[in-house]
């Protein structure tokens, strides 16, 4: 059995170690992340990876919050995988790029966005006349205006919360969002909350659901 810790092999050199052995299963992966402590599984077949899952996420976007696990340790489990649906097509090279990718898009980002756990409200304030905006970004605008948070709209959407983040911060340059508060992720206690103009959300929602 395969297993160590990530002090003495980088995840990259793990998911080569599997891949060149072309093994079918399970790596299991625990450790601390950025964003805090993450764990899941990486599924396998001859070498391949096929999917991923966390307690969070599923495909692509958990294989990226999984592969940015710096401390931890692993462990690779040999089992029948006929029962996983594939949902990833991506390379190792290339899941490993997109997740370096993904963590630079964060350092760019991280000292513009005070916390995954920030809460937002919708403004009128200064936003221009003609807003053009993606279907995934106005689904992020109704649910922050819900009163959840970047890391909440993440797990909704299935999105990583770098992905997210990064449209936010967009919304709140373009006046469309404002930051007015933290929420405790483990006890979801607002730090401070304020309601969003009712006349926009009526217009975000008849925009909605003309999408």
């Amino acid at each position: 059995m395969l297993e160590g810790s990530l002090r003495d092999f980088s995840l990259d050199e793990v998911l080569q170690m599997v891949s060149m052995g072309e093994k079918t299963g399970r790596l299991e992966l625990k450790g601390e992340t950025p964003f805090g402590k993450k764990e899941g599984s990486i599924f396998f077949k001859n070498g391949e990876v096929i999917d991923a899952q966390t307690n969070e996420y599923a495909g692509e976007p958990a294989i990226v919050d999984l592969l940015n696990i710096k401390e931890g340790y692993f462990k690779f489990v040999p089992e029948d995988v006929s029962h996983v649906k594939r949902s990833v097509t991506k390379s190792i090279p290339d899941l490993v790029l997109l997740a370096t990718s993904k963590l630079d898009e964060w350092e760019k980002i991280k000292n513009k966005i005070s916390s995954v756990d920030s809460v937002f409200k919708l403004s009128t304030e200064g936003i221009p006349d003609k807003i053009h905006l993606s279907p995934t970004q106005w689904k992020i605008i109704s649910l922050l205006g819900k009163g959840l948070t970047i890391r909440e709209v993440a797990l909704k959407l299935n999105m990583t919360v770098i992905d997210v983040s990064k449209d936010v911060y967009g919304l709140v340059a373009l006046r469309i969002l404002k930051e007015v508060g933290e929420k405790d992720p483990n006890k979801g206690v607002m730090v401070r909350r304020r309601g969003a103009p009712r006349s926009f959300i009526i217009r975000l929602f008849e925009r909605l659901r003309r999408l």
